[in-house]
């Protein structure tokens, strides 16, 4: 992902051949499905207290829903974590409809003005909106927010709705193109002419915050991009659409010269960089933002949705977002070949990611799991609960050799020659295209930081020879410190041998002429 620039700015990148890419890998967990907490300054981002709530599908409706999950996962069997991941999509979907519903009532045929819930057989319509939606995003090129709604119009899934009074139908088109995307989380009751993404994150607290990120320039815009190709549009947001890093960042690991600069695996670990350097986890609904590290508020934002990665984890050629992604590079591209970026790489680094920071340390995935037992206690005390990512609670909360782990990379492994099982203490930064270079800026954040106690700088293997050292001489005072605590009580025993010797001696004549 280019990190060169600021939102507005005009990157230059160019396009290159791709190959198979080798990332590295390490093992428990307990509750499958638990809710939000905070713990050491993780916190999981969470949604709104719905699930329970969620109404359960008609047979119309499942049948609708199955159709969009296939379309998105292709001819792939849902099974394993691809089974997990939908079944958590779905219900994604269901809240955010649920959370819609203001829109998507006025704008879609067969839905009543003015209900203010979906009733049973509502969402046969939203799910066959969305599926064109996505078949739209998917096959057409450069095309605009405004051809969507045209689109829609024409094939009687809109409500009739005068020029200017289409403000409804091209918002509730963008929310449904976050939804797909997951490069932005739309307002769900945005104002009556504008476009909005949401500029919250959840705190370590476990409650919302404003957003604070480089990436986007704005949380709102008007209506006058929507004839432009989406990414234009998007672009006026900020840097939404990630991009890989077309050029290595270290041009000698391909000469076979491995002296750049690699990525130390327990320098980015998160028990690590919290120890030493006071860092806190910030979630994020946007994948935009994976990785985003803000030094001043000592911030690292992760992305919270690992099912939706797992699930975009098919050939990038029929991928729902490629058609987009190619879009969006080949209007920087230099070269005059089209522009073919690895849609699903994009998702398997977010993946790999959770098992470099959390996956590969114990006490770094053993710290997250004890966020569900945090959550647990606040649940108790009355306080909000949300529904979680379960994926996010295998890939962080055990280990990457942990049996649920193991079977998530092994899936990966499947689609790639590589082995992400066998654990490794660095890697290759080109091996991230797309995040590499905020890996490598996550470890040189990590060297400028010192250890403030003696327990941190007793676990600092930044500099290996030094660590040695340092607990070669802290054995030697301890051994030294243990023979002269015995060389002081040997001394004391022949003091005390000596005096009782003496008392001993004293006491002889006395007794013989007492006699």
């Amino acid at each position: 992902m280019e990190d060169d620039i600021e939102p507005g700015g005009i990157p230059n990148r160019r396009r290159s051949s791709w190959k198979t890419f080798i990332v590295d890998a390490s093992p428990i967990f307990r509750r499958p499905y638990t809710l939000n907490t905070t713990v050491t300054g993780i916190s999981l981002s969470v949604e709104p207290q719905l699930l329970e709530n969620l109404p359960k599908l008609t047979y119309e409706e499942s049948q609708c829903q199955g159709r969009l999950m296939s379309f998105i996962v292709g001819d792939d069997l849902q099974k394993g974590s691809l089974q997990k991941a939908c079944q958590w999509y779905s219900r994604h979907l269901q809240m955010r409809f649920k959370e819609a519903w203001y829109l998507l009532a006025r704008s879609l045929v067969g839905l009543v003005d003015d209900s203010s819930e979906p009733k049973p057989g509502d969402l046969v319509v939203v799910y066959d909106f969305v599926l064109a939606v996505a078949r739209l995003l998917s096959v057409k090129k450069n095309v605009a927010l405004v051809e969507f709604v045209d689109q829609l119009d024409n094939d009687s899934l809109l409500k009739p709705q005068l020029d200017d009074e289409r403000a409804k139908p091209n918002q509730i088109v963008f929310a449904a193109l976050g939804w797909l995307t997951m490069f932005y989380e739309a307002v769900p009751d945005p104002g009556a002419d504008s476009l909005e993404v949401k500029k919250t994150s959840t705190s370590s607290s476990g409650l919302r915050n404003a957003l604070i990120t480089r990436k986007y320039s704005s949380f709102q815009q008007g209506f006058e991009y929507i004839a432009q190709p989406l990414d234009t549009m998007l672009d006026h947001f900020g840097c939404l659409i990630p991009m890989p890093r077309i050029r290595p960042l270290h041009p000698q690991w391909l000469s076979g010269n491995q002296q750049s600069e690699v990525i130390m695996v327990h320098s980015i670990c998160f028990n690590f960089l919290h120890q030493i350097a006071g860092l806190r986890i910030e979630w994020v609904s946007s994948l935009t933002l994976h990785l985003e590290l803000d030094s001043e508020r000592k911030t690292l934002k992760l992305f919270q949705y690992p099912s939706f990665c797992r699930m975009m984890m098919r050939d990038h050629k029929n991928h729902v977002l490629s058609r987009l992604l190619n879009d969006h590079a080949e209007r920087f591209c230099e070269d005059v070949n089209t522009p073919d970026i690895p849609t699903a790489l994009l998702f398997e680094e977010i993946l790999r990611s959770y098992r470099l920071i959390f996956g590969q340390d114990e006490r770094s995935w053993k710290a997250f799991s004890k966020m569900l037992t945090k959550v647990e206690e606040d649940q108790g005390q009355g306080r909000t609960i949300s529904a979680c990512d379960p994926l996010l609670h295998v890939l962080c909360g055990q280990s990457s050799t942990s049996p649920e782990a193991r079977k998530i990379y092994d899936e990966i492994d499947c689609r790639r020659d590589t082995n992400l099982n066998e654990q490794t203490t660095y890697c290759n930064p080109d091996t991230f295209p797309f995040f590499g270079k905020r890996l490598l800026e996550l470890q040189q954040f990590d060297k400028q930081h010192q250890p403030q106690t003696v327990r941190s700088l007793l676990g600092d293997k930044r500099d290996v020879g030094a660590w040695f050292t340092l607990w070669n001489n802290q054995l030697l005072v301890f051994f030294a410190t243990f023979t002269i605590l015995l060389m002081v009580v040997s001394l004391g025993f022949q003091i005390w041998q000596t005096i009782l010797s003496k008392q001993q001696l004293q006491q002889g004549p006395g007794t013989v002429s007492g006699s």
